[in-house]
């Protein structure tokens, strides 16, 4: 099941890929992904942040010798072309999870050929034009049931949480409200005042950190602002109140309440 997440309160960018050597997470977890496969599930690899994949065909010895395989241009993502890509990619099971653009899409690859197979976006109208972190961001989360549930995570640029099916981008229904969960609901600023949810300031460029069942996901605010906005930690279902969160747990088929 997936279940609580926390918070706390180049001029046209491309993907250039080099004849191969992605990588991913060790889990004791029957059908997880592992950067001893070859994958690479998780921003920095693995929960501990190695950064590390044990492939080696891609050497000192060999490195000038690299070929670009293929390019995706990120260009049509939004209404313009984005003038920076930051986002790591994912791999997992031969494809690519990335976000790309101004919209934030989400898009699945083929890690051999480059050809898209899904994308994904939300608009967000106002609210993401005013969002104080802009652009593609990071790039996303993943989780599976090691079962056949895979599931690819990621924050809007006007803060939302969404989850989408790894094998089609279709948004995930029972996952919070329709696929969504709206982080700016509990985000409170001065005395304890619910923020706007369209121009409320809060955000992220990070990817989600997804542990077992848990999410986990970070806040900032716009770059050098200083806001009088008291942070707090808030659970699906736990001890701090949070209104409208009672039922965003998820168990199989249905939703379900948080630990």
């Amino acid at each position: 099941m997936l279940g609580k997440p926390y918070r706390s309160l180049s001029a046209l960018a491309s993907f250039v890929v080099v004849l191969l050597g992605l990588t991913i997470v060790v889990s004791s977890q029957t059908g997880q992904p592992s950067t001893a496969n070859g994958e690479w599930p998780s921003y920095n690899a693995d929960l501990r942040g190695t950064r590390y994949s044990p492939l080696d065909q891609i050497n000192a010895s060999n490195f000038n010798k690299l070929e670009i395989a293929w390019r995706f241009k990120t260009d049509n993502l939004g209404p313009f072309p984005e003038y920076k890509l930051e986002g790591t990619p994912l791999m997992i099971k031969g494809v690519l999870y990335t976000t790309g653009g101004t919209r934030r899409s989400v898009v699945a690859l083929d890690a051999k050929t480059g050809e898209m197979m899904w994308a994904h976006s939300y608009r967000e109208g106002k609210r993401a034009a005013v969002a104080p972190r802009q652009l593609s961001g990071r790039g996303v989360a993943y989780w599976t049931d090691g079962k056949g549930d895979d599931r690819i995570l990621y924050v809007t640029t006007g803060y939302r949480l969404i989850a989408l099916n790894a094998k089609n981008g279709a948004m995930i229904n029972s996952f919070g409200k329709d696929g969504v969960v709206d982080l700016k609901v509990g985000a409170v600023k001065g005395n304890n005042e619910q923020i706007d949810l369209e121009t409320g300031e809060i955000g992220i460029h990070s990817t989600p950190i997804v542990v077992r069942d848990t999410v986990i996901i970070g806040s900032s605010m716009r770059e050098g602002a200083t806001v009088p906005t008291r942070g707090r930690e808030s659970s699906f279902g736990d001890s701090i109140p949070c209104p409208g969160r009672e039922n965003l747990g998820m168990t199989p088929g249905r939703m379900g309440h948080g630990r």
